[in-house]
């Protein structure tokens, strides 16, 4: 039986490219923050004021085109925390 760190050892805690794309476009472009959580089939980004979030909902299939996202992509409104990516 392997044991615990033997298991997160072998583990890779790196955010997926997507993610990282995903921030890197937004910072770039908009010059903001924002967290990036993955789940089963979506992406969802969090901005911080509804101004961003609108200009990304408009932007959001040439952010699909350039970020290559394959998942489903959800824009938010609200506080982003540390605990995601």
């Amino acid at each position: 039986m392997d044991s615990l760190q033997n298991i997160l050892g072998a583990k890779d805690f790196s955010p997926p490219d997507e993610i990282t794309a995903v921030k890197n476009y937004i910072k770039r472009r908009y010059g903001s923050d924002c967290s990036v959580r993955l789940e089963r089939d979506a992406l969802i980004v969090a901005v911080p004021n509804s101004a961003l979030a609108g200009t990304l909902r408009l932007e959001q299939q040439e952010l699909i085109e350039n970020c290559q996202l394959k998942k489903r992509l959800v824009i938010r409104i609200g506080r982003y925390t540390s605990t995601t990516f």
